[in-house]
């Protein structure tokens, strides 16, 4: 019965300690949220990768974020939809009616200022919302601030929310990679001995 366990034991073994490893590793990234000391020293990888350095990690994130999905120009498209642009023109239309009913203007004058009023309002809005866009270091700013207001806890449940299912393949691979170690030991020693 025993002549098998040195066999099964070490690819057993190396896949419990690769998962368990793996698993410990992927929990430190976030954990402990605080530092933890013995009497006044620190101990050493606390607090957790994360929450020691969420201020860089919210900067790099803010970056990338304003340079590759949110830049200047994604800022006057967000404000200026076509629903927009509609509004828009049908309150200058109306406004432009209302005018023209108290002005006594005839029918042909208020639709040039219906179309040039309309135009002009969203070139103008357009031009607002660009430069607004345009400080992207502003909005670069205001994520890296939401960011770095979230407590860890909450960081820890964003990060796992989109990674939970990549970071469960990390620990079965540590899995996995345990138990080939296990095995390659278990070949070395029948060939060494």
């Amino acid at each position: 019965m025993t002549a098998w366990l040195p066999y099964v034991l070490p690819p057993l073994i190396g896949a419990v300690i690769g998962g368990v490893t793996n698993d410990v590793a992927i929990r430190m990234l976030f954990r402990p949220y605080q530092p933890l000391y013995l009497g006044k020293w620190r101990m050493p990888l606390t607090p957790g990768l994360i929450p020691r350095e969420r201020e860089h990690i919210a900067e790099a994130i803010a970056e990338t974020f304003v340079a590759h999905v949110f830049g200047n120009d994604d800022v006057a498209e967000l404000f200026l939809t076509d629903k927009v642009k509609e509004d828009l023109k049908a309150r200058v239309d109306e406004l432009i009616g209302k005018l023209g009913g108290m002005l006594d203007i005839n029918e042909t004058m208020l639709g040039m200022a219906r179309t040039m009023a309309g135009g002009y309002l969203i070139a103008e809005i357009g031009k607002v919302a660009e430069r607004a866009g345009d400080d992207s270091e502003a909005i670069k700013l205001r994520i890296q601030q939401k960011i770095d207001d979230l407590d860890v806890a909450t960081l820890e449940e964003l990060v796992l929310g989109f990674s939970r299912k990549q970071f469960r393949h990390i620990t079965w691979f540590g899995v996995l990679l345990g138990f080939m170690i296990g095995v390659v030991q278990v070949l070395l020693f029948q060939f060494l001995l």
